[in-house]
């Protein structure tokens, strides 16, 4: 499957830029939506006058604002063929000072704000019967860390999101494509609340899913080796999984 027009959220972040550089290798147009203006021009200026990239920019914790703009950018994008809805954050927190706020932008932004853009851009893509969705959730979907809760709770709920449209899509011509990184480097590798052994770095991870969406996946899980010992991990009893994934992770 060849994409003409990918529309990534989250493109000035590590991995949406990567994939904002792999796409448009491969001659796809790139519409590139992010919060902060700086990463995204310097990306484009990266990428050059070769490469069709248009942007756009809102805060994806703000819903309504993304509510106004998404119709404008389908208005001016019809003919987008690939959603990569990668916008997310991770701010861990310790259950001593629970901030419910920041758990609420953990669900707008990992969750929400995909089905705000999902409300416009589905019946588009239903119209024309054809198209992607591909949402990155996270292999935390399957397993709670510690200091993680919100972060687990929101990618959890976007792989139930992914499970659910794919189930309602089927029989359309209109794919939907759940993609579940594990520990990626760069920024919110760093700022995590644990340190890990190793990290898949964005060269590797960008072109896992550009691999895996070409090829029309359902699901992208990667890399292979923590995914297996997620699953191995959920199939636990409650007691079981507690003691290993503490175990698993060296508390910062």
């Amino acid at each position: 499957m060849e994409y003409k027009k990918v529309l990534i959220t989250g493109a000035g972040g590590d991995l949406g830029a990567a994939l904002c550089r792999r796409f448009a290798q491969a001659g796809s147009a790139i519409v590139a939506v992010n919060r902060s203006q700086a990463p995204v021009q310097k990306l484009a200026a990266e990428l050059g006058d070769s490469v069709d990239f248009s942007a756009y920019f809102v805060d994806f914790a703000d819903l309504d604002a993304l509510d106004k703009l998404v119709p404008t950018i389908l208005a001016e994008h019809p003919d987008i063929d690939l959603l990569v809805l990668n916008a997310g954050i991770d701010i861990p927190q310790k259950l001593t000072k629970p901030d419910w706020r920041l758990a609420k932008q953990h669900f707008d932004v990992n969750v929400i704000s995909s089905y705000v853009i999902l409300s416009h851009a589905a019946p588009l893509m239903l119209k024309r019967d054809r198209g992607r969705i591909a949402i990155v959730s996270s292999m935390a979907a399957y397993a709670g860390f510690p200091y993680e809760h919100a972060y687990n709770g929101s990618k959890a709920a976007s792989r139930m999101l992914v499970d659910g449209i794919r189930a309602e899509l089927a029989s359309t011509n209109v794919k939907v494509t759940g993609i579940y990184p594990g520990f990626l480097e760069g920024r919110m590798a760093a700022s995590n609340a644990w340190t890990v052994d190793s990290v898949v770095s964005l060269a590797d991870a960008s072109e896992t899913i550009f691999q895996g969406l070409t090829a029309e996946k359902t699901e992208i899980r990667f890399p292979e080796e923590l995914a297996a010992m997620v699953d191995q991990v959920v199939s636990l009893s409650v007691e079981e999984r507690t003691g290993l994934v503490n175990s698993m992770m060296q508390h910062d």
